[in-house]
């Protein structure tokens, strides 16, 4: 009788969480299509383990199938992550201009260093990786690009 209780509260519980509504799909975010000023002050802070992130905008154009940019503030001796490549079917370009901070640079294993100021371009599927080598927090700008999909032939 016992097993038999558990059978039905196991078979209610389980028609509770099935009957259940799904959440909604993401929509697509919309095109970006006029001119527009993020202000630094007004973009939402995500604290993160290894410093924070300021999301401007990350949405298709007119011209690319995404365009993605936000800010990264990096602790000192902490990395941007683990060394990656972007290799996607459709693949993305990154541009990263340093505002404050150094950082050393790592694209495909090889290390260099770019202070204030500099400009760094990652090329698709090459593996790349930020690490802040300075004495205060690294503040950069990102800019991925990510080509429209192209019609099939």
């Amino acid at each position: 009788m016992k097993l038999l209780a558990q059978l039905i509260v196991s078979l209610l519980f389980s028609s509770i969480v099935v009957a259940q509504p799904a959440a909604p799909a993401k929509s697509p975010a919309p095109k970006l299509v006029n001119s527009v000023v993020y202000d630094f002050k007004d973009m939402k802070v995500e604290a993160r383990p290894t410093g924070e992130r300021r999301a401007a905008f990350d949405n298709p154009t007119v011209t690319l199938g995404n365009f993605e940019c936000h800010v990264t503030t990096l602790k000192v001796g902490e990395m941007s992550g683990v060394a990656h490549a972007h290799d996607t079917p459709s693949l993305v370009e990154e541009t990263i201009l340093i505002k404050d901070g150094t950082v050393e640079v790592e694209i495909n294993g090889a290390k260099q260093i770019a202070g204030s100021g500099s400009v760094i371009y990652f090329a698709p599927k090459d593996r790349t990786a930020l690490r802040n080598v300075g004495k205060a927090p690294a503040v950069y700008f990102v800019l991925a690009v990510q080509a429209a999909p192209t019609a099939s032939k």
